[in-house]
C-alpha cells in the first residue's frame, strides 16, 4: 500500500465519531441496511481492494447503503447505493446506526417541524382567543338585549294592565253616563208632565176664579135689591 493511501486511511479513521461501532458482517447479513460513518466522502470501488477503480468517490456521510454480500475478508463489503449503484466499500466505513450528523439533521428537521407546528398551534390559540372574545362580546350583547327586552316587556305589561284598568273605568263611566242620561230623560219627561199638570191647574184656577167672579157679579146685585126691598117694607 502506498504512503499516500495510508495517510488517506488515517485521515478517515481520525474523523470517525467516538462511540461508532466497527462493522462486522457475516455471510447471513445480506440485504441488511447500514450507514456510512461520519466521514466526509467514501469511495465506492468496483472490487474488494484499493487496486480496483473507483465507481463513486463521493458517497457522503450518513448515506444508507444496502448490504449485498460480504467479501473474502472482513475488510470489504459489497453494497448498493440508494441510486442503485453497486460496488465495494471498506467495512470500517460502515456502522449499524445512523451518523450523528444525520441524526442531528433529522432532529433539526423534526425540531423545525415542531416549531412550525407550535407556531401554527399558537396561531390557532390566538385565533381561538379572538373567537372567544368575540363570542363573549356577543354573549354580553345578547344578555344586555335580553335584559332590555325583559324591561320593555315588563313596561308593556304595566301599560297593558293600566290600559285594561282604564278601559274598565271608561266602560263603568260610560255605563254610568248612560244611566244618568236615562235618569235625566225620565226627569225631563216628568218635568214636562208636571209643567202640563201645572198649566191645567192654572187654567182650572183661572176658570174657577172667572166663574166665581161671574157668580159674584150676579149674586151681589140680587142681594142688594132684596135688601132694599126689605128696608122699604
Amino acid at each position: 500500500m502506498s504512503l499516500k493511501q495510508r495517510l488517506r486511511n488515517c485521515v478517515y479513521l481520525a474523523t470517525l465519531v467516538s462511540g461508532s461501532v466497527l462493522f462486522s458482517i457475516s455471510t447471513h447479513a445480506q440485504d441488511e441496511q447500514q450507514y456510512v460513518t461520519d466521514i466526509l466522502h467514501v469511495p465506492l470501488r468496483s472490487g474488494e481492494g484499493n487496486e480496483y477503480r473507483i465507481i463513486n468517490k463521493g458517497i457522503r456521510s450518513g448515506t444508507p447503503l444496502t448490504i449485498l454480500e460480504a467479501g473474502s475478508s472482513e475488510e470489504w463489503v459489497k453494497v448498493r447505493t440508494p441510486q442503485g449503484v453497486e460496488g465495494w466499500i471498506r467495512s470500517q466505513y460502515l456502522q449499524e446506526n445512523e451518523t450523528a450528523s444525520r441524526v442531528a439533521a433529522k432532529m433539526e428537521s423534526q425540531l423545525k417541524r415542531a416549531n412550525e407546528e407550535n407556531a401554527r398551534l399558537q396561531q390557532e390559540v390566538s385565533n381561538l382567543k379572538k373567537q372567544t372574545q368575540t363570542l363573549q362580546q356577543t354573549s354580553d350583547s345578547a344578555q344586555s338585549a335580553e335584559r332590555e327586552m325583559a324591561e320593555e316587556l315588563q313596561n308593556i305589561k304595566t301599560l297593558s294592565a293600566g290600559a285594561i284598568d282604564l278601559e274598565k273605568r271608561y266602560t263603568e263611566l260610560l255605563e254610568r253616563q248612560q244611566l244618568l242620561q236615562t235618569q235625566n230623560d225620565v226627569l225631563i219627561a216628568e218635568n214636562e208632565n208636571i209643567k202640563g199638570d201645572t198649566s191645567v191647574k192654572f187654567m182650572l184656577y183661572g176658570a174657577g176664579l172667572i166663574i166665581i167672579g161671574i157668580l159674584t157679579a150676579l149674586i151681589v146685585p140680587a142681594l142688594t135689591v132684596k135688601k132694599r126691598h126689605s128696608e122699604w117694607r
